[in-house]
């Protein structure tokens, strides 16, 4: 039987017609993990197991939910985005610079303790480090989020709310720690202005705000949108967003608290 006639039958209440299904879905799942592990340089037999583990999970969570439309495709054309991003978001949280060498791995470090430790500007990294400054900038964002937002204030990229807000809070100071709960909470009460679809297009984007973290090809099934679709809704509610700045608690608290550093 086909994956979507066994789909229907475990949707008319057959129990077993599942567990057919999830038995014949294997395949599937360890081509996606196959895939997944190679984007990360990784192959070895732990890695894949563990990427089974996340697809089959989430195989089963997107089965039970029902929302599966056989006109739309086949069941693997539907599943896949969903697996594909739980496999990356597990090897982003899990590997990180660990797939880098040795070497790399150390400058990465060292370009982060410069950074943020230090306080140094990526140029600056740069020439302490004897590299350019686009290899700089790599090093520096090596194991983060993939993060990449317009600052609301066109003034200061570094006052960047929402990346701010997805810092590792233990690579903080007290200080910059108060700074960051405070932009969070005034960035949250912006964030709350916004239409309930723009608001679901940035809050799955960045995983903030108490909304899931999905990739685009998640959140395009989700919202009903292409690739392309996704990128212009996501730079348009960013816009939005930051037509909001100006005089927002955002923007006073920012501005207040930078005159009181400069005293």
């Amino acid at each position: 039987m086909t994956n979507e006639e066994l789909y229907r039958q475990y949707l008319s209440g057959d129990a077993e017609a599942f567990e057919q299904l999830y038995l014949q879905m294997q395949g599937f799942i360890a081509s996606v993990a196959k895939d997944a592990a190679q984007s990360f340089g990784c192959s070895d037999k732990e890695t894949l197991d563990e990427l089974c583990a996340e697809g089959a999970l989430e195989l089963c969570e997107r089965l039970s939910t029902g929302a599966y439309n056989e006109e739309r495709g086949k069941l693997t054309t539907y599943l896949h985005p969903f697996l594909r991003g739980k496999m990356y978001r597990y090897l982003e949280a899990n590997l990180g610079a660990a797939a880098l060498p040795k070497d790399e791995m150390q400058r990465v470090k060292q370009a982060q303790r410069l950074h943020k430790e230090e306080n140094l500007s990526p140029d600056e990294v740069a020439q302490t480090l004897g590299v350019s400054a686009e290899k700089a900038a790599q090093l520096i964002g090596c194991k983060t989020k993939s993060l990449s937002v317009s600052a609301l204030s066109d003034t200061d990229t570094d006052d960047d709310p929402l990346a701010w807000l997805l810092l590792d809070q233990h690579i903080l100071t007290p200080e910059q720690a108060v700074y960051r709960q405070v932009c969070t909470e005034e960035l949250e009460q912006l964030f709350r202005t916004l239409s309930a679809k723009d608001r679901a297009i940035l809050g799955h984007t960045y995983g903030v705000f108490g909304y899931e973290k999905l990739s685009a090809d998640e959140l395009g099934l989700r919202e009903m949108l292409s690739p392309d679709g996704v990128t212009k809704a996501r730079k348009a509610a960013l816009e939005r967003l930051r037509s909001r700045y100006p005089g927002s608690g955002l923007h006073l608290w920012q501005d207040v608290y930078h005159a009181l550093k400069d005293i």
